[in-house]
């Protein structure tokens, strides 16, 4: 029997995802970084990572650098 794959939400737009199709980031001190099996984390789909929209609202919601975060999640998304 087949187990079932954990299901994640996006922090973004708020849908259901595979955990294995989520991008996985945490809060380190004031910075929001790549998950390093750690502490807390959270999850962003692929489409809220290109959303222009949607990344200047966790960008305000975080209180983050924009091109330090706009890189991170395009090495994130390089790397798979």
């Amino acid at each position: 029997m087949k187990k079932s794959q954990p299901i994640r939400m996006c922090i973004a737009c708020r849908s259901r995802f595979p955990q294995k199709d989520l991008i996985r980031l945490k809060q380190a001190k004031e910075n929001i970084v790549a998950y390093d099996n750690e502490g807390r984390s959270f999850y962003l789909c692929d489409e809220c990572s290109i959303n222009e929209k949607k990344i200047k609202g966790l960008i305000k919601r975080f209180k983050q650098e924009e091109e330090r975060f706009i890189k991170l999640l395009k090495e994130l998304i390089k790397n798979g």
